[in-house]
């Protein structure tokens, strides 16, 4: 009796180990990124719309509202570092303080868009599924993101927007962003590149940059 318990009592514990080692190298199914973006953009574009009368004449009030909304979707520490280029490896130390300075110049740079549309009504009028062989690549790493193409209706016309997503921290988040096929990421990363050569030192341009970016925005977006 007692060896035929400790016969069940070893058959249990083999399962057991054998189901948690099944469980360890299965990896989690994702869900595809675009309802994610699209859950976000319609968030932002209805918060715009509702209340653009009254961010006119605070845009503050606007930039902490795009700040709650974005920050928690958006891969800020991959897109700082894209920016910095080649400067990330040389200077890691200034790769945080960065990230800080870069995350408030993005989410003004896409609040000042948006309130540069005076009169405009945003919807979403379609956003792409992104296809199950290409989430398979991006889950066994043969792509490093995850596009999604969305176009949003204005009162005049179609905007088309490229969302790259990556998945971090358990969610998609967003790597980068084109629109009408002007690549955000790398417009901050030439502005980035740019300063390096007027100023030559990564500090200075770390400490720098919220001036830096906001001279360019502002003359980008009021022309």
């Amino acid at each position: 009796m007692m060896k035929m318990v400790k016969t069940v009592q070893q058959f249990m514990v083999g399962l057991v180990c054998l189901m948690a080692a099944g469980m360890s190298y299965a990896a989690p199914v994702l869900q595809p990124p675009e309802e994610e973006v699209k859950r976000i953009t319609s968030e932002l574009l209805d918060t715009f719309n509702k209340n653009k009368e009254r961010y006119q004449k605070d845009p503050e009030g606007f930039f902490r509202e795009v700040n709650r909304l974005l920050s928690p979707v958006v891969a800020f520490d991959q897109v700082a570092r894209y920016v910095m280029g080649k400067f990330a490896h040389r200077s890691p130390d200034q790769v945080d303080k960065f990230e800080s300075a870069f995350r408030d110049s993005l989410i003004r740079f896409y609040g000042k868009a948006l309130l540069s549309l005076d009169d405009t009504s945003l919807i979403i009028d379609s956003v792409d599924k992104t296809s199950p062989e290409l989430l398979k690549k991006y889950q066994e790493g043969q792509t490093s993101r995850v596009p999604v193409k969305m176009k949003v209706r204005t009162s005049t016309n179609t905007v088309e927007i490229f969302y790259s997503m990556v998945h971090v921290d358990g969610r998609w988040k967003l790597r980068n962003v084109s629109i009408e096929g002007i690549n955000i990421a790398k417009q901050f990363q030439s502005q980035f590149a740019d300063a390096m050569k007027k100023h030559k030192k990564v500090p200075y341009v770390v400490e720098h940059w919220a001036a830096i970016m906001s001279a360019s925005t502002d003359g980008n977006i009021n022309k």
